[in-house]
C-alpha cells in the first residue's frame, strides 16, 4: 500500500507542475460551451422575429385601425410594427432590414367611406419567406373585412360620410347610428353565429416538458473535458518508459498492478477537479437541483477513469510514443462528434444517435443527460454502474498486462 500511495503522490506532484495542460483541458470545453450557450440564449429570445414598417400617410382613425391590426398581441410575438416615413421605410426595406413595408396612402379613409378605390402598397423582403407571407395574409384579411363591411353596412357608412367630421360627432348621431347597426346585427345574428356543423374539440394528451436545448449540451461539454484529460494523462506511460522508471518497476513482482492502480487514483482526482469544475458551473447556470450533483460527480469520475484506462491501453499497444500520441489525438474528435459533445444526441438523426450511444463517451453522455433532466436524482441503475466499472477495470487490466509483457522493458 505504501508503493500505491507513493505512485499516487508522484503523479499528482508531476501534474501540479503542468498546470497549463490542465487549464487547456478545462478551458477548451468552457469556451465551446460558453459560445453554444450564448447562441442558445440568443435563439431563445422572446422578442419579435420580424419587423413590419408602416408609413401612415393618411393619419386618420381608419388608417390607425389598420396599423393596430398588425400590432395585436397574437402578432406581436412574431412581428414588431415600426412607424416610419415613406422615405425611411423604402431605404430600410431595400437594405433588407425589415420583413415588410406597408404604405397607407393619403385619403385612405375618405376612399373607404366613399366606396372608391385606394391602393395600399406592400413591399416584402425577398430574403425571407415565412414572415412576409404572414404579413401578406393579414393584409388580405383586412381587405376582405373592408369589402364585407361595405356590403353589409353600406348605408351606415354613407351616413357616417355625410354626417360631418368624425372627430366630434353629436350624441344624437352616435345613438341613432348605434341603433341602426344593432338592428342589422340582430337580423344577421342567427346567420352569422349559428353553426352549420358540430365540432368536437378533443384535447391532446399533455406532453412532457422538453428540457432546455442549452442544458442538453452540458453533458457533452463535461465529457469533452474528460476526454481531453484522459487522452493527455494516458501519454504518461510513455513518458515514464522513456525516463526508465518502468524498467526498474517490472523487476519486482506485484508492483505493476499497484503502479497502474496508483496512476488510476491520481487520474480520478484530476478527473474530479476537471469534470467537477465544468459540472459545477453548469449546475449554477442552468439552476439544476443540487441533489443531482453528487451522483453526477461520481458518475463522471468513474467514467473518466474508464476512459483514461482505455486511452492508456491504446497508447501502450502502439509501437512508439509518436504513433501513440497521433492515434489517440485523431481518435478523440470522431468520438466527441458522435458522442454528443458537439451536438446533443437528442437532436441527431435516430440512426446516428443510436451509434453515438454505443460509443464509450456517448453512453456516459446519454446516462448523464437522463440524470440531469429527470425529476428525481440517482437515475443510474446497477447496470449503468456495472458498465462503467467494467470499462475502467478492463482498461486498467490491459495496462497492467502490457507492463508485464514487454512494454516496460523495450
Amino acid at each position: 500500500m505504501t508503493f500505491l500511495f507513493a505512485t499516487f503522490r508522484k503523479d499528482i506532484a508531476r501534474w501540479r507542475q503542468d498546470v497549463v495542460a490542465i487549464l487547456i483541458w478545462i478551458g477548451i470545453p468552457f469556451m465551446i460551451g460558453g459560445l453554444i450557450t450564448l447562441m442558445m440564449d440568443r435563439d431563445g429570445d422572446d422578442g419579435p422575429m420580424g419587423v413590419l414598417l408602416i408609413a401612415d400617410l393618411d393619419d386618420t382613425l381608419l388608417s390607425g385601425a389598420v396599423t393596430a391590426a398588425f400590432g395585436r398581441e397574437e402578432m406581436a410575438e412574431l412581428i414588431g410594427v415600426q412607424p416610419v416615413s415613406a422615405e425611411k421605410g423604402g431605404e430600410l426595406i431595400e437594405a433588407g432590414e425589415a420583413s415588410g413595408f406597408l404604405t397607407i396612402p393619403a385619403g385612405f379613409q375618405d376612399a373607404f367611406l366613399n366606396n372608391t378605390a385606394a391602393t395600399l402598397t406592400l413591399k416584402t423582403n425577398p430574403s425571407q419567406t415565412i414572415l412576409p407571407g404572414i404579413i401578406e395574409d393579414i393584409a388580405e384579411v383586412l381587405l376582405d373585412a373592408g369589402f364585407y363591411l361595405q356590403v353589409t353596412f353600406g348605408p351606415e357608412i354613407a351616413k357616417i360620410r355625410d354626417g360631418g367630421p368624425l372627430d366630434r360627432p353629436s350624441d344624437l348621431f352616435v345613438s341613432d347610428l348605434a341603433v341602426q347597426i344593432n338592428d342589422k346585427m340582430q337580423k344577421l345574428g342567427p346567420q352569422l353565429t349559428q353553426p352549420l356543423l358540430g365540432v368536437e374539440i378533443v384535447a391532446p394528451p399533455p406532453a412532457e416538458p422538453r428540457p432546455d436545448i442549452a442544458l442538453l449540451f452540458l453533458p457533452g461539454i463535461v465529457l469533452m473535458a474528460l476526454m481531453f484529460a484522459a487522452q493527455g494523462l494516458s501519454a504518461d506511460y510513455w513518458k515514464e518508459r522513456e525516463s526508465g522508471t518502468l524498467r526498474r518497476l517490472v523487476s519486482t513482482p506485484g508492483l505493476p498492478g499497484l503502479f497502474v492502480f496508483g496512476k488510476a487514483l491520481a487520474a480520478a482526482l484530476l478527473m474530479a477537479i476537471i469534470g467537477g469544475a465544468t459540472l459545477f458551473v453548469g449546475f449554477l447556470y442552468h439552476d439544476i437541483v443540487w441533489s443531482k450533483f453528487l451522483p453526477s460527480m461520481v458518475w463522471i469520475v468513474v467514467s473518466g477513469v474508464g476512459l483514461f484506462g482505455w486511452f492508456a491501453a491504446l497508447q501502450m499497444l502502439l509501437p512508439n510514443m509518436r504513433a501513440a500520441d497521433l492515434f489517440t489525438t485523431i481518435l478523440v474528435f470522431p468520438l466527441l462528434m458522435m458522442g454528443g459533445s458537439f451536438f446533443p444526441l437528442e437532436v441527431l438523426p435516430d440512426w446516428l444517435s443510436a451509434i453515438g450511444r454505443w460509443s464509450p463517451n456517448g453512453y456516459v453522455v446519454s446516462q448523464l443527460t437522463d440524470e440531469l433532466t429527470s425529476v428525481s436524482p440517482w437515475t443510474f441503475d446497477l447496470r449503468n454502474w456495472c458498465t462503467v466499472a467494467a470499462m475502467a477495470v478492463s482498461g486498467l487490466a490491459v495496462c497492467s498486462w502490457r507492463l508485464q509483457t514487454g512494454f516496460a522493458s523495450k
